[in-house]
């Protein structure tokens, strides 16, 4: 895995984390939403690469 994947995955652990204990600030938790919302996307689209990747691999044996 490339290491943007996993400072990304990290990062995102994070702010989930951020928001499970930030229970008193909506303004935080929707900002911190929205950047892990970002984040997922992300990683999605690198997971989707990974895939075609190893699809690619597959096929050429």
């Amino acid at each position: 895995m490339d290491k943007s994947f996993e400072e990304n995955y990290k990062k995102i652990e994070s702010l989930l984390e951020e928001i499970e204990n930030n229970k008193d600030n909506l303004d935080k938790s929707v900002k911190l939403y929205k950047e892990a919302k970002e984040l997922y996307k992300k990683l999605e689209a690198s997971l989707d690469d990974y895939r075609a990747k190893v699809e690619i691999i597959d096929s050429d044996e």
